[in-house]
């Protein structure tokens, strides 16, 4: 039988990028090896700590954003503010001009004061004055209350924009951290011991995951024939191409075997690579998993050198495993329909393409999933 976990998929992929990537000081792999006990746990963390930053940056950029729209708001109100208090000084000026003329000089008694005289036109004028005083003192309280909230809306701003700062820092020392081990698996490559390792991880976690999903499978017939189904099945990833396909992966020089028991499908990114997601591309940088066929969801979580999975059952021995996703949207027990929404994949900085890694099994035996997949991708 051939086995194999998807993290070849991470590897392959991971050592063409370093291919590409300017000469620098050569990694202390004894360094490395003594902090890491796992290459699989390594790559699974980067991925996992870099989307996370991701998601900070993303969620940093909105709030910074909303928090610049309700300044912006509030500058506005305190204009407007500005602008009605000045043209009710202004009448309560002109006012106290004609109650000056009129020989009502002394302002407390005309604003406060009771009107012994009792004269018709000084009564008016006090009762003028005195509203426009009181909505004067109204837009200067209103005047106030604008410069508070525009105080707390510069402090908001500002601290989103510290917050967004502190996340594209984080983002860039992540990034130099997928860089920095891309490079140590370009020499992980060169060295026989260390991809002998490797092909071991892989094959156990392999392994792992196949004892995991068996106690959880159901031998009872299905209502779905799942080999009548065969070249009839939905692609996972709609548009998608086989990037790596079904079958163990040869090490070229030192002739190690590393298992790839399904396919690993790619889909070019609408975002440019060298681009943060988040801020230059926000709708392009994933794209929707789906079921291929009827079936009852016996696994969703991490799995050791897969990353976010979810392992469909359908009955009859037949599961499908779809693996590397960056979300899951389902839960375990849950029944799902064929294309029903399993999960979404995106793309890992530095990368052109999303991918996801998708194996078609019978009880132990890793099927050629192409073989199932129907000839021309269908659906979104």
């Amino acid at each position: 039988m051939r086995s194999l976990a998807p993290s070849v998929v991470v590897l392959v992929t991971l050592v063409s990028a370093a291919a590409a990537q300017p000469a620098g000081p050569p990694p202390d792999l004894a360094s490395i090896l003594r902090e890491e006990t796992s290459i699989l746990d390594a790559l699974d963390r980067t991925v996992f700590e870099i989307r996370r930053a991701e998601m900070d940056l993303r969620n940093a950029i909105e709030a910074q954003t909303r928090i610049e729209a309700r300044q912006a708001a509030a500058l506005q109100a305190l204009a407007e503010t500005h602008a009605r208090e000045a043209e009710t000084r202004a009448r309560l000026q002109a006012t106290l001009r004609l109650m000056a003329a009129s020989g009502r000089t002394d302002l407390l008694r005309v604003l406060f004061a009771a009107d012994e005289a009792g004269a018709r036109r000084d009564a008016l004028l006090k009762r003028l004055s005195a509203r426009q005083a009181a909505e004067w003192k109204a837009y200067t309280e209103a005047v106030e209350a604008a410069r508070v909230v525009e105080f707390c809306a510069a402090m908001d701003r500002a601290n989103a924009h510290a917050a967004a700062q502190a996340a594209r820092e984080a983002r860039t020392r992540l990034q130099a951290e997928a860089r920095a081990r891309r490079e140590i698996l370009a020499v992980l490559e060169r060295d026989r011991a260390l991809a002998a390792r490797h092909a071991r991880e892989v094959a156990q976690a392999d392994r792992d995951l196949v004892q995991a999903v068996q106690a959880r499978l159901s031998s009872a017939q299905g209502p779905v024939d799942f080999e009548r189904l065969r070249g009839r099945l939905r692609w996972p990833l709609a548009g998608a191409r086989v990037a790596i396909p079904f079958g163990d992966v040869v090490h070229p020089q030192f002739r190690t075997v590393t298992p790839h028991p399904g396919v690993t499908l790619a889909f070019r990114s609408v975002c440019p690579a060298a681009h943060p997601p988040p801020a230059a591309c926000p709708r392009g940088n994933d794209r929707n998993v789906r079921a291929v066929a009827f079936g009852r969801v016996v696994f969703a979580g991490r799995m050791r050198g897969y990353g976010s999975t979810v392992v469909l059952d359908h009955a009859s021995g037949y599961y499908t495993v779809y693996g590397g996703l960056a979300a899951v949207a389902v839960s375990e027990g849950a029944i799902v329909r064929e294309g029903a929404l399993l999960g979404r994949v995106e793309r890992v900085p530095g990368e052109e393409d999303l991918r996801l890694y998708f194996e078609v099994r019978r009880g132990r035996e890793a099927l050629d999933p192409v073989l199932y997949l129907a000839t021309e991708p269908r659906g979104r």
